[in-house]
């Protein structure tokens, strides 16, 4: 009996030498796993992250990664794990982040001249901690108009960027460049660098424009009045002084505002919707059959979008689409 069970011992240095063997490639793996996500983590690089259109309830935060990355903040007041803040271009939230190498978050329903805490979060690497304070409510505004240009990849419309202006002693203001090409910054609630007030806009102020994209730069320098019915187009790789030439505004985004912005507030959104809704009816005289809601004419004629004499559903596709955008 003892002799058939000595036949299945395993010799002591052989069972020690499996043990060892064993561990050194756990140990190899481990470090082969760690070293893998060292390199991952290394590759995906924050940079140009730029605070911007920092308001008393909003504020936007912008950085590019060397790699396209699935990114998203995380903030909140006592610690910046409370909420989290996904990037505009990944859509709703139920979707989850997905991979970019611009990245472009709008973080809403902030309190007013309050300090929070965040973190940026591409792929596996985070960011140390930092903080944004937000600005104390405004009295009134700057009465300027959003600025709207077209910025172009050799002659085709670029389709992922970030645009800025920036003016001295003032907050960066901004707008992501839409698969068009085209962009709209506002600048009616620019603030003091300090956030203290209302920065004092006049139509000689001088501002720089800067175009930011995976495929290159674009600058231009130029004085208010000078843009105040668009910017020309802008190509990548160019620096325009418009101090020195005279503009000619993007003609596609300046039809698209006469069109598509019906009250004439210089953006195109929900706003310009109502009043489709609140104008449904025919643009010409009913019909005796007609009934009694379609023989209301529509107080604003421009709310017909596709011209048929008609406000209808029809003319919501159109605006709901052009919102969309």
């Amino acid at each position: 009996m003892k002799k058939n069970l000595s036949r299945f011992k395993i010799p002591t240095i052989l069972g020690l030498g499996i043990i060892v063997i064993g561990i050194i490639t756990g140990v190899f793996l481990a470090l082969q796993e760690q070293i893998f996500t060292s390199k991952a983590s290394a590759s995906i690089n924050l940079q140009n992250i730029t605070l911007s259109n920092i308001s008393d309830t909003e504020i936007n935060i912008s950085w590019q990664t060397s790699i396209p990355t699935p990114s998203f903040i995380t903030l909140g007041v006592t610690n910046p794990n409370e909420l989290v803040a996904l990037d505009d271009q990944d859509g709703p939230a139920s979707a989850g982040p997905k991979s970019h190498l611009i990245h472009y978050v709008t973080i809403k329903n902030l309190l007013p001249k309050t300090t929070y805490q965040y973190k940026i979060i591409s792929g596996k690497l985070s960011s140390e901690v930092s903080k944004f304070t937000t600005a104390i409510p405004l009295q009134f505004q700057t009465g300027f108009r959003p600025i709207i240009g077209s910025a172009f990849d050799g002659n085709k419309p670029l389709d992922e960027g970030i645009a800025y202006i920036s003016i001295a002693d003032a907050t960066t203001q901004s707008s992501i460049i839409k698969s068009s090409g085209n962009f709209l910054i506002p600048i009616s609630q620019i603030r003091n660098i300090d956030l203290s007030d209302i920065y004092p806009l006049t139509e000689d102020t001088n501002g720089k424009l800067t175009i930011l994209s995976p495929k290159g730069q674009a600058t231009a320098v130029f004085k208010l009045r000078d843009v105040a019915k668009g910017l020309p187009p802008l190509r990548l790789g160019e620096n325009v002084d418009l101090n020195t030439i005279s503009p000619s505004p993007s003609p596609a985004l300046n039809q698209d505002l006469d069109k598509y912005d019906l009250n004439g507030d210089g953006i195109i959104n929900s706003a310009d919707n109502s009043i489709i809704l609140g104008n449904l009816g025919p643009l010409r005289p009913p019909s005796r059959n007609a009934g009694s809601e379609a023989s209301k004419n529509p107080k604003n004629k421009k709310a017909d979008l596709n011209g048929d004499g008609v406000v209808d559903q029809k003319d919501l596709d159109l605006m709901s689409k052009k919102i969309n955008q």
